[in-house]
């Protein structure tokens, strides 16, 4: 009966048994998926753990202040951190203080050796441009040309730059007239020059001047004649020397025999020094007129004595001279020697010596000029 019963509703069954294991498959799989869904997100949101094993690196990147590289190596077990530090191959250099600076100066910029140093770079420009400046007057007269005055404006205001130094105007003339008015036009036209320099209000008080006469032919050789040259004014510059500031003190005794040496060196100089003229004449040559400046100067460094010039002439019926021809001789030499700045009180002229012979028994010309020394008292 059961088993009819079942057959009877088997066609019934069936597919409501099949409808619901497909609602049961759908829903457990629908349940599974979202489960599934549910682990994805949660693993997502949480960090993920590392291996055991696993090293960290961590890089941070260096700052401009510091220029630090820092790399951790943190291994997972327990165990110590060690951190490693990169540090800059030198110290960065301090920046010096500008307000330092500018209240302790330099030391060279006070140093007296850097102002010696300049002192004598100005003194040195100041006599090159001296040495070319030139001042031309017209034949007799005291007008100086425009372009010679700018010139001694110039040297006067570097002159207001360097200390211890005076400029020496030097007036000239050309040979023509007479010596004596000659000497007083040249004195006329250094002081005209300095005159000249002042007017524009530039201070002279360094200039002083000198007349020469007509004792210095300038030499020079232009499109202008000869004597145009020779009426000038020319500048020197003089340095302010003390030597009493700069001399060791010394002794009587060391002092008078300082003074003997001298006086006789320049003696045993004199005696060695003759100086021979063609018959009449009353010229030297270059090279004796040097040799003859070489012992001047001797006896300008020598205060304690004075150079004496004799002239000599030659006693013969062919010479043609006699003793006005040796007077004339020391006179002519004394001149040349005073022309080349030494000191006129420096030089004695003497009476001309016994007539000699044309030429003595050491072949030696009569006509001639010697020299000897005048030591002074004290």
């Amino acid at each position: 009966m059961a088993l009819r019963v079942v057959k009877d509703m088997l066609p019934w069954i069936a597919p409501s048994v099949a409808i619901a294991f497909a609602v049961y498959v759908f829903i457990d799989g629908e349940a599974a998926r979202q489960t599934s869904d549910v682990t994805a997100t949660t693993a997502a949101s949480q960090p993920l753990t590392p291996p055991e094993d696993a090293t960290e690196i961590v890089a941070r990147q260096a700052t401009p202040e510091s220029d630090l590289i820092a790399v951790t190596a943190k291994p997972a077990r327990a165990q110590p951190v060690v951190e490693i530090v990169s540090k800059p191959e030198r110290e960065p250099e301090p920046q010096p203080v500008r307000e330092a600076a500018l209240l302790a100066p330099p030391a060279i910029l006070s140093s007296p050796s850097v102002d010696v140093a300049a002192d004598r770079q100005c003194i040195e420009d100041l006599r090159m441009m001296a040495a070319e400046a030139r001042v031309y007057f017209p034949s007799g007269g005291v007008t100086a040309d425009a372009a010679g005055i700018e010139q001694g404006r110039l040297l006067g205001m570097i002159a207001e730059t360097c200390p211890g130094v005076q400029i020496r105007v030097d007036g000239h003339s050309d040979p023509s007239g007479d010596s004596a008015a000659n000497q007083i036009l040249s004195e006329r036209r250094a002081r005209e020059v300095i005159q000249r320099i002042g007017a524009g209000g530039l201070d002279t008080s360094k200039f002083f001047a000198r007349g020469m006469g007509d004792r210095q032919p300038s030499g020079r050789v232009g499109p202008e004649p000869d004597a145009y040259y020779d009426r000038r004014v020319e500048f020197s510059v003089v340095e302010e020397v003390t030597r009493v500031a700069v001399r060791a003190p010394v002794t009587t005794s060391s002092a008078s025999a300082a003074r003997d040496t001298c006086v006789a060196d320049l003696q045993r100089a004199a005696e060695r020094t003759l100086l021979f003229y063609a018959p009449r004449s009353v010229s030297l040559r270059p090279a004796d007129l040097d040799t003859a400046m070489t012992l001047a100067r001797m006896a300008e460094a020598c205060p304690a004595a004075r150079l004496r010039v004799i002239g000599q002439f030659a006693d013969s019926a062919h010479s043609g001279e006699d003793a006005a021809t040796a007077r004339l001789r020391a006179k002519a030499l004394m001149a040349m020697l005073v022309g080349r700045g030494i000191p006129a009180e420096q030089i004695i002229i003497a009476a001309p010596s016994r007539p000699l012979a044309a030429v003595d028994a050491a072949g030696q010309a009569g006509s001639r000029v010697v020299f000897d020394t005048i030591a002074e008292d004290g």
